[in-house]
């Protein structure tokens, strides 16, 4: 199964995160399908990218998004307006 979740990146004390799709059953730091966009916390206020079309298109093929990734897709419909 499909998993559309987040993938740390950066080091131990500024981390980013990509929004990648995998394999659920692979490890989160291991090989990806394709990348959505990127999710920066520790700016103020937090910067989220995410190609919501593809995402979408991802979902209606099948791929479970995880629960920090669905409230970021969230953000970034409300944001594009």
């Amino acid at each position: 199964m499909l998993k559309i979740r987040l993938r740390r990146a950066g080091t131990r004390s500024k981390p980013f995160y990509r929004i990648v799709v995998s394999d659920s059953e692979l490890r989160p730091s291991g090989d990806f399908v394709e990348t959505l966009g990127h999710y920066d916390p520790k700016t103020k206020p937090s910067k989220v990218k995410v190609d919501v079309e593809r995402a979408d298109a991802w979902i209606r093929k099948g791929a479970h998004a995880s629960d920090t990734v669905r409230k970021l897709l969230e953000r970034a419909r409300v944001a594009q307006g």
